[in-house]
């Protein structure tokens, strides 16, 4: 068995300065983890998490969640969990074993940060948003989808490099919110976070131009099927990763091991919260919300027995909800604050005890499970908890008419903005080098303003790239279809980082629609 030594994983590097070897005493080390957290507070796409809805699109009622007040939930529930692996591993003498000691300020940091960044790559309208974007690719990229479309027309002609066009149109088609949030952090928003800190948001380990299928029928990748089951970065991001995984001195397509904390807390928070946010809007009350979850725990486990989770969380909650001594306060607040309460140190507990008993798999990043086993079909209380938190918020939340409707409104919004910018990626590269250097072009009067509507980082971001590749020989002949990919890159940066608000006022605007 390799020693865990979680220095290794703790690495200050960053990619443009840092060194492990500077230290001359603890707070050296936290010094570079508060630097990262500065950078991450006051970056704009934490601050626009305050502008994207958790579950309930374009709401304007501040008490139901944001993605922002949703990613502090789950920020505290992360440190939380993180004490409580520290203070385990502390009573069992094993801080110094694990090389420990000297980071447990840094590890508390680490996952806080990682939970607070988590979401930061969504779209606007969340998986509607991303089922938008990546079907928008098929039907204009992809074979058999696309008979009509000058774009295809334009990828056809351009990519003579058939591998590596099949790359870029499988890459472009798998838009994925985690995938984004690397190339925010990195590319776009150029925060130069510790390796550390940007692994720890690394929650899926697939490249976006290798599909689940290809995962399953390979040898190797298979015992990594879970943590492969969504893409977790781009091509344009790829070099990065990779560099990443050497400075920690992690295998490639491995995760991060204080990334399964943060995977946990997210769990533990939004399963709640969504049906906080249900009783909010008044879709469901504390008598039937608990009603429902009662009848599934039975279907589970029988009857409650008093000592069981059901009895200790969620009945509990309800119990002093209902109480008449508690009369004069909120029956919703008395009734979420406890179930929250119970139900969070419970499966903190569990968590904390799966990160143990697990950790020298979840240390070399090939634990290929969640610390929280998805699906009911087991006995554990904790898991099936849970599971009943989810299922009730898919059948009485998610079925909403209001929600299902503001879903697909945010999908024909996000499709029809890049409806609107799809001429941009039409024009032959010479022009659109002429329109970037000129910053306008006579034969493209149209293209030209929506080009300017374009932000200057994202811009930014692809003319560096540019340079880069019309620098490396290697990659000369496949300039068109390289230019094509970070093109298509530019727009899709800037539609997915718009907020819900701000998109559906685009749409508008651009539709020349008059409310």
């Amino acid at each position: 068995m390799s020693e865990i030594d979680f220095s290794k994983r703790m690495s200050v590097k960053r990619q443009f300065g840092g060194n492990n070897s500077q230290f001359k005493n603890e707070y050296d080390i936290i010094r570079y983890f508060e630097s990262d957290r500065g950078r991450i507070l006051n970056s704009a796409p934490v601050r626009r998490l305050q502008q994207k809805t958790q579950v309930f699109p374009l709401e304007r009622n501040s008490a139901v969640r944001s993605r922002l007040t949703h990613s502090m939930e789950v920020q505290q529930v992360g440190r939380y969990i993180a004490k409580e692996i520290l203070n385990k591993l502390d009573e069992n003498d094993l801080l110094t074993t694990y090389h420990l000691s000297q980071y447990k300020v840094p590890f508390e940091s680490l996952v806080e940060m990682a939970c607070l960044m988590h979401d930061i790559g969504n779209p606007p309208f969340g998986h509607f948003g991303e089922a938008a974007i990546n079907d928008w690719f098929r039907q204009h990229l992809a074979e058999g989808h696309s008979h009509q479309s000058k774009i295809k027309a334009y990828f056809d002609k351009i990519a003579v490099n058939q591998s590596l066009k099949q790359k870029i149109m499988t890459d472009l088609c798998h838009f994925e919110g985690n995938a984004q949030g690397i190339r925010l952090i990195n590319t776009l928003q150029k925060l130069n976070l510790t390796y550390a800190q940007t692994a720890c948001i690394l929650k899926y380990t697939r490249p976006a131009y290798m599909t689940y299928e290809d995962v399953l029928n390979n040898k190797t990748l298979i015992d990594y099927n879970y943590l492969m089951k969504k893409p977790g970065y781009y091509l344009a991001e790829e070099a990065f990763i990779t560099e990443l995984w050497s400075t920690l001195e992690m295998a490639p397509y491995s995760r991060h091991p204080l990334t399964y904390i943060m995977e946990a807390a997210d769990d533990i928070s939004y399963c709640l919260a969504d049906l906080e946010d249900a009783v909010e809007k008044s879709i469901l009350n504390v008598e039937s919300l608990y009603a429902a979850l009662l009848s599934a725990w039975k279907k589970l486990h029988g009857p409650l027995t008093g000592k069981d989770l059901f009895s200790y969380t969620v009945d509990k909650a309800y119990k002093k909800a209902t109480d008449k001594k508690y009369s004069y306060r909120s029956q919703n607040n008395i009734f979420f604050m406890n179930i929250r309460t119970n139900t969070v140190q419970a499966m903190v507990n569990y968590c904390t005890q799966r990160f143990i008993d697990n950790l020298p798999a979840i240390f070399q990043g090939n634990f290929n499970q969640p610390l929280i086993i998805e699906g009911s079909q087991n006995k554990i209380a904790e898991t099936n908890l849970l599971a009943i938190y989810k299922r009730i918020a898919i059948e009485y939340v998610f079925k909403y008419e209001e929600v299902e409707l503001r879903e697909i409104q945010g999908y024909k919004i996000l499709s029809g903005l890049l409806d609107n910018y799809h001429s941009l990626l039409c024009i032959p590269l010479n022009d659109f080098e002429e329109l970037i250097e000129q910053d306008y072009h006579k034969k493209y009067l149209i293209e030209t303003r929506l080009f300017h509507k374009l932000p200057p980082k994202h811009r930014h971001a692809y003319c560096e790239v540019m340079s880069e590749i019309k620098k490396k020989t290697s990659m000369t002949d496949d300039l068109p279809l390289w230019e094509f990919y970070y093109r298509c890159r530019l727009i899709v940066d800037y539609i997915s980082g718009m907020t819900d608000h701000y998109a559906f006022d685009e749409y508008q605007k651009l539709n020349a629609i008059i409310l």
